[in-house]
């Protein structure tokens, strides 16, 4: 079923549901041995920053039980999605699928062993969290904040626990948490505070990832541009939530962030000097993003439609990331789902507030 390929963002679901697959796994490997502390990527909507985000979190994270013990391999579903297995897809009919090793398992055997469900994760998107007002931003972000900590919830019984190396302000920030009762403050310790939780338990550095880091920036700067200190307002609030969360955090691994503006140019984050960016024009993860010329060939062949390769070249490709001539994935993936019909998928999935709104004001 090629609509998965186009509906989901989520890596298993990609896997186990969608009847073509593009391997792009050894993008792990490319960001794991880039060693900078934290990563930006930008790339525009629509190139699959978003999967490749989720691939990266069921890679690295610990599964766990109830009571946060890890899962022994055979039980874990996320290394079976990178190395290979019979996965039980049909809960009724007991169908099973197998799965087959991906190319970060059969070229990258060390980094299974190493780090393939190793290591605490923190991942946050915040694609969804819009708004015309501080308020309406600061609600969304901790909605998703709230759905982390329940993400965690067999840390709670830190709440109880008389043994326990949390202290009792610290307990008590947890329960703020838990409950929701969290102010501006505690939305800028969240991440850094739960990362200090899962580093106590895991006994493990932790990884963060912040995926379409300026979705709610990119909004609020059209819906308030009227009111600019409403909208410095809502800068601040991430300003000050990824500058905890990232500079001088001693329980850091790794983080990686996406979005489309680029943080040094823009000046949004000046704090955030430990961050290395890389954009359109960088080698590093130029095929990451999108489709080779290559792995369009190796969809037809899976996907044979009628529409000839001559027009899907003049339709979709025609981009260059870092010098490697690169497809639209979006577009691709909806021509080869609507049997081969030819059309401006990419551009009518997202809307263009933003250069609307810039072109507006120059012309």
């Amino acid at each position: 079923m090629l609509s998965y390929a186009t509906a989901s963002n989520r890596f298993d679901k990609l896997l186990l549901k969608s009847d073509v697959f593009v391997d792009k796994s050894l993008f792990i490997k490319e960001f794991l041995e880039s060693q900078e502390e934290v990563t930006l990527i930008t790339r525009p909507r629509r190139w699959g920053k978003s999967l490749n985000m989720d691939m990266l979190k069921r890679f690295l994270n610990i599964e766990v039980d109830d009571q946060g013990k890890p899962l022994p391999q055979e039980q874990s579903l996320n290394r079976k999605l990178f190395v290979g297995g019979e996965v039980v897809i049909g809960s009724k009919t007991g169908k099973v699928k197998q799965l087959f090793p991906l190319k970060i398992a059969q070229q990258c055997p060390d980094l299974i062993n190493d780090y393939q469900g190793q290591y605490p994760v923190i991942s946050i998107g915040f694609k969804d969290v819009k708004g015309s007002s501080y308020q309406a931003i600061e609600a969304g972000v901790k909605t998703q904040i709230i759905d982390l900590y329940t993400e965690g919830s067999y840390l709670y019984p830190c709440i109880r626990s008389v043994r326990t190396t949390l202290e009792g302000a610290q307990k008590e920030q947890l329960r703020r948490y838990i409950d929701g009762e969290f102010n501006e403050e505690d939305i800028k310790n969240s991440l850094r505070f739960l990362g200090k939780l899962l580093y106590k338990h895991f006994k493990k550095p932790v990884y963060v990832l912040i995926d379409e880091y300026d979705a709610p920036i990119n909004d609020a700067y059209v819906k308030c541009k009227d009111r600019p200190e409403e909208f410095q307002k809502i800068l601040e609030l991430f300003q000050n939530l990824l500058g905890a969360t990232l500079k001088s955090n001693p329980h850091l691994e790794q983080s990686l962030v996406t979005g489309i503006l680029r943080i040094a140019k823009s000046n949004l984050f000046s704090d955030l000097n430990n961050m290395r960016e890389y954009t359109l024009l960088d080698k590093r993860f130029s095929t990451s993003y999108g489709f080779t010329q290559q792995e369009v060939d190796e969809l037809l062949d899976k996907v044979p439609i009628s529409t000839p390769v001559e027009k899907i070249q003049h339709w979709y490709n025609g981009y260059t990331f870092g010098g490697q001539v690169c497809y639209n994935s979006w577009s691709v993936m909806c021509c080869l789902s609507s049997e081969g019909s030819l059309d401006r998928y990419w551009i009518d999935s997202g809307g263009t507030k933003l250069l609307d709104s810039v072109l507006g004001r120059v012309s």
